[in-house]
């Protein structure tokens, strides 16, 4: 495949890049570059790097530098630097308990039936007795290692014996989501840094 040719079409220099620094003992330093012209919010710092471009003509706002200023909240800014797959990562620990609850409620079912229909009467596939629930708790808890990969995390639960008929048959549909580092970093730190040097810079061109 040749190479693509390029031609240098304008030379822009209407950024601004502000330039923060951590006040905390271990440091940490973020460049935000907000183009008003091309509508290019472009961060790179300590805790990663993250982009998004919006059209200036539909900002509804003079600028983006206003469109930042002016934001209530930092989760749309959020959304649109990270994209949804890395706004939401699973929660194992929620997710585990979740499960871990069901199986108890299972296991309460079983022992309320057993006054009418003992469950060593039933068929061993149709029994939750103690051994099978416990094994079963245990082993959810050993899932705590895949929890940085939400498919394989699934995937393992799947495999233990008696997990779907006594959990769940969908696992994707009852697990629990937290936010991911990177949105809090985002939402709790940068933004709101970048937003007040929007504002003080919107106030400096009026004044």
């Amino acid at each position: 495949m040749p190479d693509p040719k390029l031609s240098l079409v304008a030379t822009l220099t209407s950024a601004r890049t502000y330039h923060f620094q951590s006040t905390e003992r271990l440091g940490g330093w973020a460049l935000c570059t907000v183009n008003d012209v091309t509508g290019e919010l472009l961060i790179v710092s300590d805790w990663g790097n993250f982009a998004h471009l919006w059209n200036p003509r539909h900002l509804g706002s003079p600028s983006l530098t206003h469109f930042i200023a002016d934001r209530q909240g930092y989760d749309y800014l959020a959304n649109k630097l990270l994209g949804r797959d890395e706004v939401w990562v699973l929660d194992a620990d929620a997710t585990v308990k979740k499960w871990r609850r069901l199986l108890c409620a299972q296991r309460l079912e079983q022992g309320r039936a057993g006054a009418d229909a003992p469950p060593y009467y039933l068929p061993y596939e149709h029994r939750l007795d103690a051994h099978l629930a416990r094994e079963i708790w245990d082993r959810i808890g050993s899932l705590f290692d895949d929890e940085q990969n939400e498919s394989i995390f699934i995937e393992h639960a799947i495999q233990i014996e008696g997990f779907s008929r006594w959990i769940s048959q969908e696992p994707w549909e009852d697990t629990t989501h937290r936010h991911s580092h990177a949105y809090r970093l985002l939402v709790d730190f940068l933004l709101p840094a970048l937003a007040r040097a929007c504002a003080e810079t919107t106030r400096s061109q009026v004044a």
